[in-house]
């Protein structure tokens, strides 16, 4: 299953694309002063990873809630959008209702549920997200695509991510075997240890993205941290427990894009992890351009978590203890 719908992704990126140039919304936000977006997991890491993409075009402050409370400082003047592919998120309801109260300006992003309905019924714009993903860290595409998207119809962006997006769909098409082989050596070198990310700051939502796809997928934990703030504190922490360091795998993620001073102190950090763990290994991303390289890792990243998947020998669909947390919520009323 899993396997299907990574090997799908690209195809859900062209139509996660059609779907974004074809919103129907009603509403013109006015006078907008901080965007907030609600989200959780799979459905919330796509506002992350959109958060990243557009820093230095934003104007307005972009801030991620994956709680059950949103800021005080939401009110009329925030645009507040709500993203929950079940649309029946518990976190991003409450949230929901609380922008309501503030009489936030609202839209939303769901394949359906309660979310879904409350938008019919409210007159709120909404974009309905397709059901055919079964979970919702396979849906990344849509959600983050049509995101940029809602935020172009509205104005906060420029159009300039739209080539970007076709240059990111060409290179994920020629690079496919050299994705898949590079895939597995990173698997193979995360096999029977503990994974350690570490990567510039703009990438740690990509980095998180790949944490939680072993953790769902694969069923292991990992570690992600970004330079430069690891090197104020999580690099001293390498200095003891050698017997726990003997198990740990590091993946440097280094791209063009990062700042010079990063990518100084990641190659003068490299040969101390090297004295430290028991391999050190790099991702490099394909691309020109910030979002075209976020697609490339986020493409790769996810073939890593099937094919760790398949060498820890599990089912990579099975969120089982998941589901049994949401059935043990569901008996305590909110």
């Amino acid at each position: 299953m899993i396997q299907q719908l990574i090997e799908g992704f690209i195809q859900q990126m062209e139509k996660a694309i059609d779907l974004g140039k074809n919103q129907r919304l009603k509403h013109k936000p006015q006078d907008v002063r901080q965007l907030v977006v609600s989200g959780l997991g799979g459905s919330g890491i796509g506002a992350n990873i959109a958060e990243s993409i557009l820093q230095q075009e934003l104007s307005i402050p972009f801030i991620i809630v994956k709680t059950y409370q949103i800021p005080q400082f939401v009110d009329a003047h925030t645009l507040f959008v709500a993203s929950s592919f079940s649309g029946n998120t518990e976190e991003t309801l409450a949230a929901f209702q609380q922008a309501q109260q503030r009489q936030a300006q609202i839209a939303c992003i769901s394949a359906g549920g309660e979310l879904l309905q409350q938008a019919e019924k409210n007159g709120y714009d909404f974009v309905q997200l397709p059901n055919e993903a079964p979970c919702p860290r396979a849906f990344l595409g849509y959600s983050l695509i049509n995101l940029l998207y809602l935020l172009k119809n509205y104005g906060f962006i420029s159009n300039a991510f739209e080539a970007q997006l076709q240059e990111a769909v060409a290179l994920l098409k020629t690079q496919k075997q050299h994705i898949h082989q590079e895939a597995k050596e990173i698997a193979n070198a995360f096999y029977q240890k503990l994974p350690i990310v570490y990567a510039d700051s703009p990438w740690l939502p990509i980095i998180t993205r790949l944490q939680q796809q072993v953790n769902e997928n694969a069923k292991q934990l990992c570690h992600t941290h970004v330079f430069p703030e690891m090197n104020h504190n999580e690099l001293v922490g390498w200095g003891l427990s050698p017997e726990l360091y003997a198990k740990t795998c590091i993946l440097m993620v280094r791209s063009n894009l990062d700042h010079p001073r990063t990518r100084l102190r990641f190659d003068i950090c490299k040969p101390i992890f090297a004295e430290k763990a028991q391999q050190v290994i790099e991702a490099i991303p394909q691309g020109e351009n910030f979002l075209t390289q976020c697609f490339y890792l986020i493409h790769l990243f996810d073939w890593v978590s099937w094919y760790l998947s398949e060498l820890n020998q599990v089912d990579a669909f099975e969120v089982q203890v998941i589901n049994n947390l949401k059935s043990a919520l569901a008996k305590v009323p909110s």
